[in-house]
């Protein structure tokens, strides 16, 4: 490819100050200076936005479309033969495999949180080529046997773009391409599929809940696709931790948070939350508490939100790129600088440390039945 080319795909490499997008089709020549441009635009975006939009992504149009019309199908199913394949969330505190109904799980366990507004189903790819399932394995709907077939394919290809994805996050705070491939080797991934109900179909004593409370998610990266309405609202990270409770930053109020997962991630954002559009042919990536573990606090997790007020019912699809959950996760040492800011933990959601672990042990992690648990967008 010539450098005349080259430099004019540079130059469509311009975005928005409100809509960072990524475009693959520039990291996948290997051009050396179209990568560092793509990375360059990944960080701006972390340090920025907290998220950014991928275009050209790769996951085929049928494939997303099938996936879509399956989920669909099966949100319709009758409550009794979703509850068939309930989760079994006693076997792990977080993303246990199968169905979970309205109010059944709760992001938000501030004084202020609420049950959250959605159902979800997650299933699950196993430990690389083995056939360990680690989370349990996906409890499949026998009155819908065509649900695997159709999900997931969908599931591998994010998985495809999620590890292409680490690469450019990699070479964004300045490791080499492959610098995360050890801790992600056989990655724990995550199929979420969710539906948040329409406005009128709430009965009005949930009417103030969310779709899901203010949360960060656990793991690497969350690559999300909005289908039908958006919803998705972040808060923008404002830089360094300070120990302030509110702050002004450039005449803007910024306030500090702990994290979901670990409570030693603490983290300055807006107080606003901005809502992140819905484009059909693009998808949203966020970064978990991991990534920002690993990175020492280079890539912030994104704090976000939930909210559905539409005459219809939304959708989405989420696939969760977590480390290999056997391992542990470190800032690394490429990154430390004059020192590691968060320690080593496991990787693994079983052995997390979640903000939930004191209501765990006053007895209190549920609540009239209901898992006070972490789902995710």
């Amino acid at each position: 490819m010539s450098r005349n080319i080259l430099l004019t795909m540079a130059a469509g490499l311009e975005w928005s100050q409100s809509t960072p997008v990524i475009d693959m089709t520039h990291w996948r020549t290997g051009d050396e200076m179209l990568q560092d441009m793509v990375a360059q635009q990944v960080e701006t975006a972390a340090r920025e936005f907290g998220f950014f939009y991928v275009d050209n992504h790769g996951i085929p149009a049928d494939v997303a479309a099938n996936a879509e019309n399956a989920m669909r199908e099966f949100f319709d199913l009758p409550p009794e033969v979703k509850h068939q394949i309930a989760a079994d969330k006693s076997r792990a505190l977080k993303t246990g495999r199968g169905y979970a109904g309205l109010h059944d799980e709760q992001l938000d366990v501030s004084h202020n949180g609420k049950p959250d507004l959605k159902e979800v189903l997650d299933l699950g790819l196993p430990l690389g080529d083995s056939t360990q399932t680690y989370l349990g394995p996906n409890p499949w709907p026998a009155s819908m046997p065509q649900l695997q077939n159709a999900t997931e394919p969908y599931l591998k290809a994010a998985l495809s773009l999620g590890t292409e994805l680490l690469s450019v996050v990699a070479r964004s705070v300045g490791l080499p391409n492959n610098g995360f491939a050890g801790i992600f080797e056989e990655p724990l991934v995550v199929q979420r599929l969710m539906r948040y109900p329409a406005k009128n179909k709430i009965n009005a004593a949930w009417s103030e809940g969310l779709g899901c409370g203010a949360h960060y998610d656990f793991g690497g990266l969350t690559l999300l696709r909005q289908i039908d309405a958006p919803g998705l609202q972040v808060q923008h990270p404002a830089g360094r931790s300070i120990d302030s409770s509110h702050v002004h930053i450039d005449r803007a109020i910024y306030s500090t948070t702990q994290g979901t997962f670990f409570s030693d991630l603490h983290n300055t954002h807006s107080v606003d939350w901005t809502p992140v559009d819905a484009h059909s042919k693009l998808l949203v990536v966020t970064f978990g508490e991991a990534m920002q573990r690993l990175t020492n606090g280079k890539v912030q997790a994104t704090r976000h939100r939930v909210v559905h007020n539409g005459a219809s019912a939304r959708h989405s699809m989420a696939v969760f790129v977590d480390p290999n959950p056997y391992k542990k996760v470190a800032p690394l040492p490429e990154l430390v600088g004059t020192g590691p800011k968060y320690s080593a933990r496991i990787a693994g959601h079983k052995t997390v440390l979640l903000a939930t672990a004191v209501a765990m042990k006053q007895g209190n992690l549920f609540n009239n039945g209901k898992y006070l648990g972490f789902g995710l967008v």
